[in-house]
């Protein structure tokens, strides 16, 4: 099966998108954690604030330590 030129071209771009284990900005992690480019991926704010996504949404915040978990 042959992915369309979109999802190809999304792929491209996320990986532009990536520095290390996280990525640049909440919309790339928000769609890394997409079908079919992943499940999970996690994006690190300024403040080193870490944003944990699943399968598209939001489920998880690490401040300082602290986790908050959204369900």
């Amino acid at each position: 099966m042959n992915e369309s030129e979109d999802i190809l071209q999304i792929r491209e771009w996320l990986e532009t998108q990536e520095e290390g284990r996280f990525s640049l900005s909440h919309k790339a992690a928000l769609i890394r954690s997409c079908d079919p480019f992943g499940l999970m991926a996690d994006y690190k704010d300024e403040n080193g604030t870490i944003y944990g996504y699943f399968n598209g949404e939001l489920k998880q915040i690490n401040k300082s330590g602290s986790y908050i978990r959204l369900d």
